[in-house]
């Protein structure tokens, strides 16, 4: 395990490609974005900005979608549980209290430095992390469908869903994040 502080390296080696990474694993959610060269107003708007956030299952996958202020709009990671190394694997627990609300740890990484600019806590709602992590469990019970049949899933959702707002119109969950 590693220690991720904000102004030093991430692990791994740069440059990282743009993208952004949602997983949950042994460690909680975390939603990893990767910015060529974020600007000051998208790391203030991951530090201090409206979170939101939402979900889309489509067949094996989970689009979890995000938001921060102004500046980082509506995008989407897709996540399968199979896909996290076994070490990490880890299932939300079933049994927990209906108010319970799950931490999200948001990590902004300078992808062309590999420097971390910005990390956040935030929490869903109640309704959205049972909703989530109910989602995770069905997906995790559920045969895998391998890598070529995963791939294949999310080109054909980018197809009927050409755009994240796309995705975000299909979402019947979503909600606004708590520091």
């Amino acid at each position: 395990m590693y220690d991720i502080v904000v102004g030093e390296y991430y692990p791994g080696t740069p440059p990282y490609p743009e993208r952004g990474e949602y997983n949950y694993s042994s460690g909680g959610h975390e939603l990893r974005l990767f910015y060529r060269l974020p600007s000051f107003y998208e790391i203030e708007d991951v530090r201090h900005g409206q979170a939101e956030f939402g979900f889309v299952v489509e067949g094996p996958i989970i689009f979890f979608l995000y938001r921060f202020g102004e500046d980082i709009p509506w995008s989407d990671a897709h996540y399968s549980w199979h896909l996290v190394p076994e070490r990490d694997r880890a299932l939300p627990e079933a049994d927990t209290p209906p108010e319970s609300r799950a931490l999200l740890t948001t990590v902004l990484v300078e992808g062309q430095s590999g420097i971390v600019r910005a990390i956040r806590t935030t929490t869903f709602s109640p309704e959205f992390t049972r909703a989530l992590e109910d989602a995770i469990r069905e997906q995790a019970a559920k045969p895998w469908v391998g890598r070529e049949l995963y791939e294949s899933a999310i080109q054909q959702v980018s197809v009927r869903y050409p755009t994240t707002a796309d995705l975000v119109m299909m979402a019947r969950h979503r909600t606004v994040g708590e520091d």
